[in-house]
C-alpha cells in the first residue's frame, strides 16, 4: 500500500471512530472542574553521552545580564537582541557541567549557591534530582574565580562537596586569593575578593594548581582562555571519537556574540585579549566539529559552532531520550 493510502485509511479510522464516540452516550460527561496551575518548572537537568563518557548539564538559574554591559554599538545590540525574542531585560542562564567518565566524576563549576539572589543557586538541588549526591563529585574543576562559577562550593561556610578536590588556574587563584590584590581594588570590587577567599577556605588542603602540560587525567584537560579573568580556562573532555570544549564565560549573550565575537563585556578584565579567547575557541569548535558547553548559553548550554567565512552561527544540541 502507498504512503497515501496508508494515510487515507489512518484518516477515515479516526474520523470514523471519532464520530462513533459523539453518538455513544454511555461516556460521562467530564465535570467542569479547572485545573489548577502547577506554579513550578522540572528539574532542571539534561543527560547526554560523550563516547563512553555522561555529561550531566546541570542548570543553577538565571541572572539579568543589561545589553548595556556590551560593548558595540547600541542599536545593533538591541537590534540582533530583539531579533532573537530575548526577554527584556535579557536574561541568561547560569549552568554547570557534571562528567563522569567512568574513573571519576568531574564537576566543571557550582553555580551562584547564596550568592547572587532567589532566581539561582540550583546546582546543588539539581545534582541531586540527576541522581548525583554532592559526595559523589571528585574534583571541582573551576573555569575562574567569579561568583556565579564559585559560589555553590560552600554553604554557611562549610563544603558543599566534601570529598571533591578543587582545580584551578594559578593566575585566578594568585590574582583573587591574593589580600595585597584585594586591598588595591575599588571598593565596589573588595566584596568579589572577599567571596571568593571564602569560598575556597574550606577547600584549602584540597586546592590543586592546574598541571604545566594540561592533562588532569586521560580524556580530561585544561586549556587556557584568558581575558575574562586573567586565569580563565576551559575543560577539553575526550572520549573514543568524541570531544566537548566546556568554555566557560566565553559567550555571555548567544544572540550577540556569536554574530559580534569582538563584542566585549564590561566584567571582562581584558577586552581584546577575552574577544581574541572566543575567536579561538569558536575556530576551534567550528574546525574539530566539537561539543561546547558553555556557562552562560541558553540551557542546556550544550551545541556546536559554525563558521562561514567570518560569521559564526550556534547550533543546540540535539535533545534525545535516548542516551
Amino acid at each position: 500500500m502507498s504512503s497515501k493510502g496508508r494515510y487515507s485509511l489512518t484518516r477515515r479510522a479516526l474520523m470514523a471512530g471519532a464520530g462513533a464516540l459523539a453518538g455513544t452516550s454511555a461516556i460521562p460527561t467530564l465535570a467542569a472542574a479547572k485545573m489548577p496551575l502547577a506554579k513550578a518548572q522540572a528539574p532542571g537537568f539534561v543527560r547526554r553521552k560523550l563516547g563512553a563518557f555522561e555529561v550531566t548539564s546541570v542548570l543553577d538559574g538565571d541572572i539579568e545580564l543589561e545589553l548595556k554591559l556590551f560593548s558595540g554599538d547600541a542599536a545593533e545590540i538591541q537590534k540582533l537582541s530583539a531579533q532573537s525574542y530575548q526577554p527584556s531585560p535579557p536574561r541568561s542562564h547560569v549552568n554547570a557541567f557534571a562528567v563522569n567518565t567512568g574513573e571519576k566524576l568531574y564537576l566543571v563549576d557550582t553555580g551562584t549557591g547564596v550568592l547572587m539572589g532567589s532566581s539561582l543557586g540550583r546546582v546543588a538541588e539539581n545534582l541531586v534530582l540527576a541522581g548525583i549526591n554532592p559526595d559523589q563529585v571528585d574534583a571541582i574543576l573551576l573555569t575562574h574565580l567569579h561568583p556565579d562559577h564559585f559560589g555553590g562550593m560552600t554553604m554557611e561556610g562549610r563544603p558543599v562537596f566534601k570529598n571533591a578536590e578543587i582545580y584551578v588556574s594559578e593566575a585566578d587563584a594568585k590574582f583573587w586569593l591574593s589580600a595585597e590584590t584585594a586591598e588595591k581594588a575599588p571598593a565596589e570590587f573588595k566584596p568579589f575578593f572577599e567571596m571568593a577567599a571564602r569560598a575556597i577556605k574550606p577547600y584549602a588542603h584540597r586546592l590543586k594548581p592546574l598541571p604545566k602540560t594540561g592533562e588532569i587525567a586521560p580524556g580530561v584537560s585544561a586549556l587556557a582562555l584568558p581575558g575574562h579573568t586573567v586565569g580563565h580556562t576551559g575543560y577539553l573532555f575526550a572520549s573514543e571519537k568524541e570531544q566537548m570544549l566546556v568554555w566557560g564565560d566565553i559567550v555571555h549573550n548567544a544572540a550577540l556574540q556569536f554574530e559580534r565575537p569582538e563584542w566585549t563585556l564590561a566584567f571582562d578584565t581584558d577586552q581584546a585579549q577575552a574577544a581574541a579567547a572566543r575567536k579561538r575557541a569558536f575556530d576551534m569548535a567550528a574546525a574539530d566539529r566539537l561539543l561546547v558547553a558553555g556557562m552562560h548559553l541558553p540551557f542546556p548550554g550544550l551545541g556546536y559552532v559554525e563558521r562561514t567565512g567570518t560569521q559564526y552561527r550556534y547550533h543546540a544540541d540535539f535533545w534525545s531520550p535516548k542516551l
